[in-house]
């Protein structure tokens, strides 16, 4: 019995141990809530004319073509800024002449919001990370062989004017002189949900050198971070990364400067539930993390070599982390979706077990609906188990009077008093272990529907009765108060250890301990331990009632 226990605990502690070194032993990822900056208006100026929208490409962007004879005008550095809003049903996007480059790139999902605080209205999701005088998504930068600086990160070339000169509902065009280079990009809706098409063309340069295309990222120094107790409220992680050839790195924000090997697939920014990948339609050039000088910003870029003149094609996804959406480009986009340090370990049970309760969400149209039918699908999967369990059990409580006499007569010699407890367990062919093979089984069924809960959009938001957010706490406390209680029940029709110090810590510490963890981790995952629980004691209340039937005691 004592080793029984002894184990349940250890067993209990493991999964609080992965947990917490999930979130306190990694190094963690900088978490944000969405940035949610003013929606800006479309630019006021009229229309380009039909006719200049079959302008000439910027010159030296044909590829094969010679550098131009005179290169374009520059925008004059006191020009108004200009905006361009490109919309589809999945996002608004917004498009700036400072840099020609994403200044906003707005979710319009009804759950993709931002959720406000108080009087505070929600705010849509806006997958721009930026401060102020930071460059924008998309920018572009030369190397200081081409007129710009050694650090593209805070070059002011990365903001220079330039002018739009085509435009529809569709598709926008930037051109403008960046360093001693001209620069022509354009942006246009893509043929999938959340895709961004582009091309940008460089050209009018008398020497080789590079330009790398910018894609920051601004995490406020201040801003709270989500740890293991903070699981309550919902962050936004902002890390740059990128895969290049067969890995995807995540940039840790140690070194100033980091280069990729191999050939860049694509590069962005991991946002939790969000991703945005820019992804090079050629293999040239190579990726780069780089940290800047203010105290959270970093950027993920392309390098792109130029000889005189360069022209490259871009999809951008900046969108949900929905795995079909991302296989969908045949990238190893879905490599974006982190479980983290310690659940990517349990990555692949995460993935069955979304698998499994989306069939569920077909039928009952409620992902709160979806994780009860999870737990009672696992519960009988390991029903065999349990039984056994729970009649093994059933068994110790019978030898419960005999384990009290070993208590009496040995008194304080507890080596003595385990050695004849054991022994009566065996000459009784009861397993004291038997107890902790369901509890074993269901932790990777655990940290999988945990790792679940933290990374798929697919939950992300979705309500359950009161709960708002299924990976969020329950803001009422009901779930995890209920759990702890029903806890404490099932410790109370469970068989006692013969130690009192340590069948008080099994009944009255250790429920409450777990309340308390939970507290503030997903609402989704304490309903599941809560149903589990309520039909752990269902299941044990009837084994009991057969028991008696079937071995009634004497009159």
């Amino acid at each position: 019995m004592n080793d029984s226990k002894r184990i349940m605990i250890a067993a209990l502690g493991s999964v609080l141990i992965l947990f917490a070194w999930n979130e306190f032993g990694m190094p963690k990822k900088a978490r944000t809530a969405p940035a949610a900056t003013t929606q800006a208006a479309p630019d006021a100026a009229g229309k380009t004319p039909d006719a200049a929208r079959a302008a000439a490409p910027a010159t030296g962007a044909v590829p094969g073509g010679a550098p131009a004879q005179a290169p374009a005008p520059a925008v004059a550095p006191s020009a108004p800024e200009e905006l361009v809003v490109l919309e589809t049903p999945e996002f608004r996007a917004t498009f700036t002449s400072f840099g020609g480059a994403l200044k906003h790139m707005q979710l319009k999902k009804e759950t993709f919001r931002k959720r406000g605080k108080g009087e505070v209205p929600d705010e849509p999701i806006d997958l721009v990370h930026v401060r102020e005088g930071q460059p924008w998504p998309m920018s572009v930068v030369p190397s200081p062989e081409l007129g710009g600086s050694a650090d593209p990160g805070t070059d002011p070339l990365a903001r220079a004017p330039m002018r739009i000169v085509a435009k529809d509902d569709r598709s926008v065009t930037f051109e403008g002189r960046v360093g001693s280079v001209d620069v022509k990009k354009t942006f246009q809706i893509g043929a999938r949900p959340y895709q961004i098409d582009a091309e940008v063309a460089v050209g009018g340069g008398d020497k080789a050198g590079s330009v790398a295309l910018l894609y920051p990222a601004w995490q406020p120094p201040e801003a709270p971070t989500a740890g293991f107790f903070s699981g309550g409220e919902v962050f936004e992680s902002v890390v740059p990364l990128c895969r290049a050839g067969d890995k995807t790195e995540r940039f840790d924000g140690k070194e100033a400067l980091k280069t990729l090997i191999g050939p860049p697939r694509w590069l962005g920014l991991d946002q939790q539930f969000f991703v945005s990948a820019l992804m090079p339609q050629s293999a040239e050039g190579s990726c780069f993390f780089a940290k800047q000088p203010v105290a959270g910003e970093s950027l993920a870029g392309l390098r792109i070599p130029v000889d005189r003149a360069a022209r490259a094609t871009f999809q951008l996804y900046a969108g949900p982390k929905q795995v079909d959406l991302l296989r969908a480009y045949d990238r190893d986009l879905e490599t974006a979706v982190d479980y983290g340090p310690v659940s990517n370990y349990f990555a692949f049970f995460a993935r069955i077990l979304l698998w499994v309760m989306q069939k569920f969400y077909s039928l009952v149209h409620n992902w709160g609906g979806a994780i009860i039918l999870l737990t009672l699908l696992v519960k009988a999967l390991l029903y065999p188990l349990t039984v056994k369990s729970m009649m093994s059990m059933q068994q110790m409580k019978k030898l419960q009077p005999k384990v009290d006499a070993l208590k009496a007569k040995f008194g304080d010699d507890k080596e003595k008093m385990n050695q004849e407890v054991m022994k009566l367990y065996q000459e009784h062919k009861v397993n004291p272990l038997g107890g902790c093979l369901p509890l074993l089984l269901q932790m990777p069924v655990w940290l999988a529907l945990y790792a679940t809960l933290q990374t798929s959009v697919e939950l992300y938001r979705q309500p359950f009765l009161w709960v708002k957010d299924l990976t969020a706490f329950d803001p009422l406390y009901i779930l995890p108060v209920t759990m702890g209680a029903s806890s404490f029940i099932m410790q109370k029709l469970s068989p006692q250890p013969a130690d009192n110090a340590q069948a008080k810590m099994l009944l009255y510490f250790m429920p409450a301990f777990f309340t308390f963890i939970m507290l503030k981790l997903p609402a989704g995952l304490t309903l599941y331990i809560l149903v589990n629980n309520l039909l752990s004691i269902a299941q044990q209340q009837w084994i009991m009632r057969k028991d008696r039937k079937a071995n009634p005691e004497p009159a």
